[in-house]
């Protein structure tokens, strides 16, 4: 179970640290000239929208596992890692090509919209556009039972929206903790290796 919420918790963090899932609204706030209570709200709603895709998406993969619950020591030590280590080695290929997996939003395209439209732009693109690599977690949850899986939903949920916003607060207010720019240009390269490293952990450690 600490191993799920664990990796969880880390894919969480790191989603919420990839420019794609912040740096538009900073954006757009700042062309729209939105206020920071604004911004901040589209970013909450925009990101549920998101958050909510993934967790429905998961807890499909979780009924996946829950069916394979009987046979969850080997869904533990071999399919999960299995699964992380190929998702891993996209993203490094995707680095390698130079294309960004995670680009939700298209800026550009949303720039003189009215507020109604953009927000609901922002909400469906957010929303059509779920995070895959969480899903080895629901997976893995699923087979423990509903508690786990409703924990890995819950983490998600949380860490992810919280760390959206907190980037959205601290950009908006022009603090330059992170190389955005680096960190939009590797974010693949950054994903691609967290997703191996949890690999390699969830196949060699037991918490």
């Amino acid at each position: 179970m600490n191993q799920i919420l664990i990796g969880s918790l880390i894919l969480s963090i790191l989603h919420a640290l990839i420019p794609s899932h912040w740096l538009p609204f900073v954006t757009i706030g700042k062309t729209e000239r939105w206020t920071e209570s604004r911004t901040l709200t589209v970013t909450a709603l925009a990101g549920l929208a998101h958050t909510i895709s993934t967790t429905i998406l998961g807890l499909i993969v979780g009924l996946a596992g829950y069916k394979l619950a009987e046979n969850y020591h080997q869904l533990a030590e071999s399919v999960i890692p299995a699964v992380l280590l190929m998702l891993g080695l996209w993203y490094l290929m995707q680095h390698l090509r130079h294309q960004h997996a995670h680009e939700h939003i298209d800026t550009q395209q949303q720039k003189g919209k009215s507020f109604k439209t953009l927000l609901f732009s922002l909400c469906l693109g957010m929303f059509l556009s779920p995070c895959m690599e969480i899903n080895a977690y629901f997976l893995s949850a699923g087979a423990l039972g509903w508690q786990a899986l409703g924990l890995v939903a819950l983490i998600y949920n949380l860490v992810t929206l919280a760390g959206m916003l907190l980037m959205v607060w601290v950009a908006g207010r022009g603090l330059r903790l992170i190389n955005a720019h680096w960190f939009e240009h590797n974010e693949n390269l950054i994903t691609g290796l967290t997703l191996i490293a949890l690999a390699i952990l969830n196949f060699f450690i037991e918490f």
